[in-house]
C-alpha cells in the first residue's frame, strides 16, 4: 500500500512538472514572437524615418534663398542644395538610384552620372517632388510595402 502512494506521488509530481514544462515554452515562444513583431516593425520605421529625418536636416542644413531645389538627373527627380566656398559654388545632390539613397558633392556645372554618388542607405525606395506652390515632398517606402511622406515649405 505503500508503495502504490510512492507511484502516486511520482506520477503526480512528473505530471506537474510536464505541465510547467510546457507552459515555459509556451512563454518563451510567445515572448521569441512578440520580439520579433517588434523588432521587424521597429526596423521597418527606421526605414521610413532614416530617409525622411537625413533629407530634412540637409535642407536645413543649406536653407537660403534660391539655394534648395529639384532637377532631374537619370530620369529622377533629385534634391539640389547648393553652398558658395570662397568663389566657387558647389552643389550636393541627393537622389535615388539602384535601391539606394545616394548624395555627391560637386562644383557647379560639373558632369554628373548617377553612379558617381555616395549611397548613404539602402531602401526599396525615395522619391522627391517639388509641388505647385513650391513645396519639397518626400516619400519614402520600405520592404512590406509601407509608405510615409515629409511635406517640407522651405524658410528662405
Amino acid at each position: 500500500m505503500e508503495r502504490r502512494g510512492h507511484l502516486t506521488d511520482v506520477l503526480f509530481l512528473l505530471a506537474l512538472f510536464g505541465v510547467l514544462a510546457a507552459s515555459a515554452l509556451f512563454v518563451v515562444t510567445t515572448g521569441a514572437n512578440v520580439y520579433r513583431q517588434t523588432v521587424t516593425r521597429m526596423d521597418d520605421h527606421f526605414n521610413l524615418r532614416t530617409p525622411l529625418a537625413y533629407a530634412a536636416a540637409k535642407i536645413r542644413q543649406c536653407d537660403a534663398s534660391g539655394a534648395v531645389y529639384t532637377a532631374e538627373l537619370g530620369g529622377e527627380t533629385a534634391l539640389v542644395l547648393e553652398q558658395v566656398f570662397g568663389e566657387t559654388v558647389y552643389q550636393t545632390w541627393i537622389y535615388y538610384h539602384e535601391g539606394s539613397i545616394k548624395e555627391v558633392m560637386l562644383e557647379k556645372g560639373a558632369e554628373l552620372q548617377p553612379a558617381y554618388g555616395l549611397a548613404i542607405m539602402e531602401t526599396p525606395g525615395f522619391y522627391v517632388e517639388q509641388t505647385e506652390t513650391g513645396l519639397l515632398r518626400f516619400t519614402a517606402l520600405d520592404a512590406s510595402g509601407g509608405e510615409m511622406t515629409l511635406t517640407l515649405s522651405l524658410r528662405s
